[in-house]
């Protein structure tokens, strides 16, 4: 997974020494609540981070840390992850007898930085990536329907947001956004 940049902010691959993360986004059970639903330890963060390390060496899809170019401070996470939404029953298949491996765009910011545009910011750039550099076809991914700004924030990205028919998941928006920017799908 690469670097990327916007005006603001600075995508880059986690180090272990991003120990950061933990009290910005892992120990924050407001945040934690609708990103991972419970909160984690410092040494769940390190384990985590030697593996989002390692990741990023070898794959294209992952974790970026997300850094405000101004001061250098840690304000969150975005992510790329492979998936296959089994909990997801969409609008446009409900009858379909396969589940199809999709991409999700993931995303958590500390408390602080909530409602100045760095989770917009940085997942246009990072929708920009896996469409132009990685060639996705499509990005998909199920939010809460109570987590209000997160699919707020899909809807001004452009998602289609729809109801998630599968019947333990009644309350979920489901959010998908087509590559139409390659002209290969």
């Amino acid at each position: 997974m690469k670097s990327l940049e916007t005006q603001r902010l600075i995508l880059r691959p986690f180090t272990t020494t991003d120990e950061a993360i933990h009290d910005v986004v892992f120990s924050d059970p407001e945040v934690c609540h609708f990103y991972c639903r419970n909160t984690r330890t410092l040494e769940e963060v390190r384990e985590w981070l030697v593996y989002r390390k390692w990741q990023a060496r070898l794959e294209d899809l992952g974790f970026l840390a997300v850094v405000r170019r101004e001061d250098q401070a840690l304000l969150g996470l975005v992510a790329l992850q492979p998936y296959v939404p089994t909990w997801i029953v969409w609008e446009d298949a409900p009858a379909s007898p396969y589940n199809n491996l999709e991409v999700e765009l993931s995303y958590a910011f500390g408390r602080a930085y909530h409602r100045q545009g760095y989770a917009a910011e940085a997942c246009r750039a990072l929708i920009d990536y896996a469409f132009r550099e990685l060639k996705i076809p499509r990005i998909a991914y199920g939010v809460d329907g109570d987590n209000v700004p997160s699919w707020s924030l899909m809807k001004s990205l452009g998602f289609r947001l729809g109801k998630n028919l599968h019947p333990d998941q009644s309350n979920e928006v489901v959010g998908i956004l087509d590559n139409v920017k390659t002209g290969q799908f």
